[in-house]
């Protein structure tokens, strides 16, 4: 099965192949929320939703060279973007409508999708930690013969960007629905919210913000200090992390590159020093749990996936 690679990380890359590396990085860190973190067991994996997994390996796509920036090109698929998008929230909605019949409260779009990333539906969803040593956690946990990676980046840098170009004017103005031109405060509002929620006709990429009193019945989400870009593109989010600009201070980007000998050490110091194993980030104590799981399965049943 082929899937995209990405070489041009290595501009970004950091190697790890000492523990007391490892402790410098991730230990030691002081969690901000500034910078966010993405753990993956094979070194070779790409940043892809599991949804974007799941299409290319249930299709007999072609391949050809694009550009992704910067007079850089890659290997991907040629994806019918329209059908894509159709597929992708067909899932998101019959989950919700399984999720309602079985007695869920109303939920956000964002909501569903978090649910369903985490109870094992393919979405768009790309997960994130604002706590390195959870994502170090998923780095380590899987393929012990493997090197591994942990990408550092923020994922509100693109919001950031678009709040301030449109308070600038820098991209021209816009109208409230009344046709009066909007302030600068009004302008910069309305980039967060172009860039933050997710709906069918916005943008192929947002970063949802995370309402907890949302999510307080998914503790997985909770003990994971989750969070999530929403990524609808025949693109990998590797382009937006390591080609979206050549500046090499762009927002923290970083990935670090970690030596497979050292997974299970770093593995027994993550749950002797700091209790995260596979109990704590996969609990079995959420509440509607049964309904969740429910939910779940009759949608993998109904849509054959």
């Amino acid at each position: 099965m082929q899937f995209p690679t990405f070489d041009f990380r290595q501009w970004y890359q950091t190697d790890l192949t000492t523990i007391e590396q490892v402790e410098n990085v991730f230990f030691n860190r002081e969690v901000d929320g500034e910078l966010f973190f993405r753990g993956m067991a094979n070194y070779d994996f790409v940043c892809i939703s599991t949804f974007y997994r799941y299409l290319i390996s249930n299709r007999a796509l072609n391949w050809s060279e694009v550009d992704v920036g910067f007079n850089s090109k890659a290997l991907l698929p040629e994806i019918d973007l329209e059908e894509y998008k159709r597929q992708s929230f067909q899932i998101l909605d019959d989950f919700y409508d399984n999720l309602r019949t079985l007695g869920s409260q109303e939920l956000s779009f964002e909501s569903i999708a978090y649910l369903a990333q985490h109870y094992g539906l393919p979405t768009d969803l790309i997960d994130f930690s604002y706590d390195p040593k959870i994502a170090l956690y998923f780095a380590c946990c899987e393929m012990p013969e493997k090197d591994c990676s942990v990408y550092m980046f923020d994922i509100y840098s693109h919001v950031k960007e678009m709040m301030g170009l449109c308070a600038s004017g820098s991209i021209g103005y816009f109208r409230k629905p009344d046709g009066s031109l909007m302030d600068a405060s009004e302008r910069e509002h309305h980039a967060r919210e172009l860039c933050t929620k997710l709906s069918k006709d916005g943008l192929p990429t947002v970063t949802p913000v995370i309402e907890l009193d949302k999510i307080k019945y998914g503790q997985r989400i909770l003990n994971q200090k989750g969070a999530f870009i929403f990524h609808r593109n025949a693109v990998p989010m590797d382009q937006l992390m390591y080609t979206a600009s050549t500046h090499t201070s762009y927002a923290g980007r970083r990935v670090y590159k970690i030596a497979h000998s050292l997974k299970p050490i770093i593995l027994k110091r993550l749950e002797d020093d700091f209790g995260i194993n596979e109990a704590f980030v996969y609990p079995d104590a959420d509440q509607n749990l049964e309904i969740i799981d429910t939910a779940a399965q009759m949608t993998r049943e109904k849509l054959g996936l």
